[in-house]
């Protein structure tokens, strides 16, 4: 068996397949942000005896996120290039409220006592200017020591290009007796910028001792239920030995999301759907992705909590419009939605655990597109009258019906996530035109027709086992490392066929020396390229698809076509330089089978509705029961999702379990 278990916001989701991908068991509990390795174990022993014996465990969990974002652990100290102790300070000068007189830069996360400096200087070109002062770097890592910090991060300048100078530093530090966890830079991420590079280690420091403690003793935990291995996810939607999540923490900064993106792409692929929005609507957010083929495209830079990181990661846009987000009036007396969310505690005020604040789910309950007698995860009645109560301020002050309100609230929170898909899709060069919609997480299904409705889009997908999506993701995904490193090429149509290919070569060489001193047999390893190339003068790279080996003018014109179909225009009498090569390296994926839906035959059922003002009684089924296409408006239940069918829409049943949504004809 394999046991794949995704931690989100509110909600912990487990899916258990046998040796031919087909699920045999599922599970969700409430998630314990506190700790989360608590309803990973709940998890696990709410499996039927014995399941969990031999098994491999999978595991995608926001315990990175929450650490970066909670900002909870010891002081870090941060070892940089003399004159650059206030790099973390200066940060760019981009900011994200324009007009604001106010406006304050995210705080590092490292203190300014404890950036200390070291006399060295290495050229862009990794020529040594001068080497590194041993007086200074015994001050150095003596003044840190007295501090107390918990980790060390080493960013040295032009390291990515010689990173001589940090490997001295970890070997002194080492020397001097000291046991915290060290991140060089060379190794996070080998890439010039050196904020970005800066800022990307540290925060690899600052999660590194509470990640490393939660995957070591979750192992254990897991260890003691018989469990024979456990794997992690990454932010790139592969799977890596704990070993290796422990090392770079970083990288699984959103595996959560990732791993739904894995687990969408592969119920498109066996339903014949190349191009695909996804739409994972949990309790705290909603992440939305584009993806064309089998593989999602990577971002190679995000920002969490206003902190820029230069991290391989699948192009995923978080909105905060999800189930528990809050609806509230804003300050110009407006109504709003999130991202302050109501979490997995206290919840929503529907879920009874002492919410008295009004949440999207709360709203679905109160305009009937989740029917009252629904319960969560199958198991949890919720209540009605707990949701009109906390609405009826937000209905008093507006002056207008509770149920009204909650209508409004929806259609909010609806174009919120279309305006995420927009995006992730138009703006990035990317046409709606012909793909579908495939909508998870516990809340997703209820919005995705409406959605869709935003954005033009004529097909939506809801698959069986919809609200564990992710945690199916997680069996889907296959081994995964990127590797990158700064190669600059000031003109791409000098550099030479052989050349290109021994640089890829030395790059690949060292990648699978790494991995293999991992454990991973590196045999079955495929390789795919991506190498970052921009016009001359430009600030910001696009990431193009090459072969190692193939003529370089190929790859010229594949960016202009590129940067054509992102931008609108391109230039062949522009100087377009490579700045960085990108190295995967993905094993084989595991089996998958399809679901099978049990025929559920039950007498005909109604439920009363809200639509456009007027409450009236729709048609209520369950998946299995729906064997003949149902016009909307309409309800479809089932033990992890609950999919809304508007009116102009009609629902069927797929040879594969999903539901499919399509506009219809009538």
């Amino acid at each position: 068996m394999r046991i794949g278990i995704e931690c989100g916001g509110t909600f912990t989701d487990i899916v258990v397949v046998d040796d031919r991908g087909q699920i045999v068991a599922t599970n969700k509990v409430f998630s314990t942000p506190d700790d989360p390795s608590i309803a990973v174990m709940e998890g696990v022993d709410g499996l039927p005896d014995g399941l969990a014996d031999g098994a491999a465990l999978l595991h995608g969990s926001t315990i990175a996120t929450n650490a970066l974002l909670e900002r909870k652990g010891g002081p870090i100290g941060l070892i940089t290039t003399k004159g650059f102790r206030d790099l973390v300070f200066l940060q760019r000068q981009d900011r994200t409220r324009m007009y604001d007189l106010g406006y304050a830069k995210p705080q590092p996360l490292v203190a300014r006592q404890n950036i200390v400096e070291v006399s060295e200087r290495v050229a862009a070109d990794g020529t040594v200017l001068r080497g590194i002062d041993d007086d200074d770097l015994n001050r150095a890592i003596t003044t840190l020591a007295e501090s107390n910090v918990a980790a060390i991060a080493v960013c040295l300048l032009h390291s990515y290009a010689n990173p001589e100078h940090e490997r001295r530093v970890a070997a002194a530090i080492t020397e001097a007796g000291l046991t915290v966890p060290v991140s060089l830079s060379h190794e996070v991420v080998r890439e010039f910028r050196e904020y970005e590079r800066t800022t990307t280690t540290v925060v690899d420091a600052f999660i590194r001792p509470r990640v490393g403690a939660y995957l070591t003793n979750l192992r254990s935990d897991v260890a003691a239920r018989s469990v024979r291995s456990m794997s992690v996810m990454q932010s790139n939607g592969g799977i890596v030995p704990p070993e290796a999540a422990i090392a770079r923490p970083v990288t699984m900064l959103l595996s959560g999301p990732a791993a739904g993106v894995s687990g969408a792409v592969t119920i498109a692929s066996a339903a014949g759907v190349g191009r695909i929005i996804t739409m994972d609507m949990g309790g705290t957010s909603t992440d939305v992705s584009f993806v064309e083929g089998d593989e999602p495209e990577l971002a190679t830079e995000t920002t969490v909590d206003g902190l820029t990181l230069r991290v391989p990661l699948v192009d995923i846009h978080t909105v905060g419009a999800g189930g528990g987000s809050i609806v509230h009036i804003d300050a110009g007396g407006l109504l709003s939605v999130g991202p302050e969310s109501a979490g997995a505690a206290p919840g929503p005020a529907c879920y009874g655990r002492g919410g008295t604040r009004p949440t999207i789910t709360d709203a679905n309950l109160l305009v009937g597109a989740m029917p009252a007698e629904a319960r969560l995860a199958g198991r949890f009645a919720l209540d009605r009258d707990a949701a009109h109560r906390a609405f009826e301020p937000l209905a008093a002050a507006l002056g207008r019906p509770v149920e009204q309100v909650a209508a409004d609230a929806i259609q909010l929170a609806n174009v919120t996530m279309a305006g995420a898909i927009r995006e992730v899709s138009l703006e990035r060069g990317h046409e709606l035109e012909g793909a579908a919609l495939i909508a998870y997480g516990g809340a997703g299904a209820l919005h995705a027709a409406s959605v869709a409705d935003e954005l033009g889009v004529d097909r939506v997908l809801v698959p069986p086992h919809a609200g564990l999506t992710s945690a199916y993701g997680l069996l889907t995904a296959s081994f995964k490392r990127d590797f990158s490193v700064t190669w600059f090429q000031p003109d791409l149509a000098d550099v030479g066929t052989g050349q290109l290919a021994d640089a890829c070569h030395d790059i690949a060489e060292t990648a699978r020396d790494e991995i293999a001193e991992s454990g991973v047999a590196t045999g079955e390893l495929t390789e795919s390229w991506l190498a970052d190339i921009r016009y001359r003068g430009q600030g910001f790279e696009l990431s193009v698809p090459f072969t190692p080996g193939e003529d370089p003018e190929t790859l010229l014109e594949r960016f202009h076509a590129a940067h054509q179909r992102q931008f609108g225009h391109s230039s062949d009498q522009r100087t377009a330089q490579l700045v960085t090569l990108r190295l995967r390296l993905m094993g084989p994926k595991p089996p998958t089978a399809g679901t099978e839906i049990s025929r559920v035959d039950e007498p005909a059922r109604t439920t009363s509705m809200v639509i456009a003002g007027a409450r009236l009684d729709a048609p209520l089924l369950h998946r299995g029961g729906l064997i003949q296409p149902v016009e909307g408006p309409a309800v479809i239940a089932d033990e992890t999702s609950t999919t809304l069918v508007p009116a102009g829409w009609q629902a069927t049943l797929d040879p594969h379990g999903n539901i499919l949504l399509e506009r219809s004809s009538s």
